[in-house]
């Protein structure tokens, strides 16, 4: 009777990330998704508000052009971590805007 390779199973570890400070954020307004059967590429860039000289040529081609930022590829087992943790993030901070947004309302912001 063979018994399973335990050496070739999965481990997952926590991670602790070291100190990011030093590098750069990029506030980001432009992203595109692809999937494949189990991965997820993501380009996320940004667009620079139109000026009014360029908003003609901008309605005649349908688009304006994000200048790519960062490219990367989560697996599919990330990307469902990542969709949790987002939308726990999200529901703080839709409580926190709501009861900042009804203190000022009540004239005590």
């Amino acid at each position: 009777m063979s018994q399973p390779d335990l050496e070739s199973a999965p481990k997952t570890f926590n991670i602790a990330f070291a100190d990011a400070s030093h590098l750069p954020i990029q506030h980001v307004n432009a992203m595109s998704i692809r999937s494949a059967s189990d991965e997820f590429f993501f380009t996320v860039g940004v667009v620079q508000p139109p000026d009014q000289t360029e908003m003609a040529a901008i309605r005649e081609v349908g688009y304006v052009v994000a200048q790519p930022l960062v490219r990367f590829a989560i697996s599919r087992e990330t990307m469902e971590k990542f969709l949790s943790v987002m939308v726990d993030q999200l529901d703080q901070q839709t409580r926190v805007r709501n009861l900042l947004q009804k203190e000022e309302g009540d004239g005590n912001g």
